[in-house]
């Protein structure tokens, strides 16, 4: 069965990702104004939070607790260190491009790693804003990892039909591949080729983005034939550090 929205951890989830986004915490006024909603209704829902440990009330101020993070540890999955932030940085002097590493949250691709000298790719990456999965490189990597169902059902949903039509045409070589080239356009100010990266057990963990300001088709041979080696010699460690 597809994943399917649920309004009360739809709304847990954007109470812990506006907190999140604050270092300096919110006010209950902040949240209830951000979130649009009954200052009841949330002020119910954080202090379900702070009790369990996902966020901390501080001086009436609220900010991320210590349960997310105690949950990637008790997992083992912690995404940004399964790619070093050297490994981005080889690549980047490699590839003569801005380099940026992904993972999937939900339906939206999150920058965790970056390295470049791009104000708009730094930005994008340090936010740690979620990003749409059909209008990214590395987005459109990770879709195509989906179960049938669960894409189609993203794709019926999706607002741009011009996007759907277009992603469609490609997904059989993205899963082949594994890559996905968004060129530079009018609406983006980087051309991008993206690429899917495995674990040592074959698993699709992220996707590794090369980017640059002038058209990556120009030089994509090469640049994909980098990529594709890169993640396999990345792949084939005993473990990632």
């Amino acid at each position: 069965m597809p994943a399917r929205h649920h309004r009360t951890v739809d709304r847990i989830t954007q109470i812990l990702e506006l907190v999140s986004s604050r270092p300096e915490g919110m006010t209950l006024t902040e949240l209830t104004r951000a979130l649009d909603a009954p200052k009841s209704s949330v002020l119910g829902f954080v202090n379900g939070l702070v009790a369990t440990g996902y966020v901390e009330e501080i001086e009436r101020r609220y900010t991320l607790g210590p349960g997310p993070y105690v949950l990637t540890l008790r997992a083992n999955r912690g995404p940004a260190g399964t790619v070093t932030h050297g490994d981005l940085v080889t690549l980047a002097e490699e590839s003569r491009c801005s380099v940026l590493f992904g993972i999937r949250v939900g339906e939206s691709v999150v920058y965790v790693d970056h390295i470049g000298d791009s104000a708009r790719l730094l930005y994008v990456a340090q936010s740690r804003r979620r990003r749409p999965l059909l209008e990214t490189a590395a987005g459109k990597v990770l879709l195509a990892e989906m179960d049938d169902e669960s894409l189609y059902r993203y794709l019926d949903e999706h607002p741009r039909r011009d996007l759907v039509d277009d992603y469609l045409a490609e997904l059989a070589s993205i899963r082949s591949t594994g890559i996905a080239i968004n060129p530079r356009s009018p609406e983006s100010a980087t051309g991008a080729i993206g690429c899917r990266v495995r674990d040592r057990h074959g698993r699709v963990i992220g996707a590794v983005v090369l980017a640059a300001i002038e058209d990556v088709t120009a030089h994509q041979e090469p640049l994909i034939a980098l990529l594709t080696s890169t993640t396999e010699r990345w792949a084939s460690r005993d473990t990632f550090v």
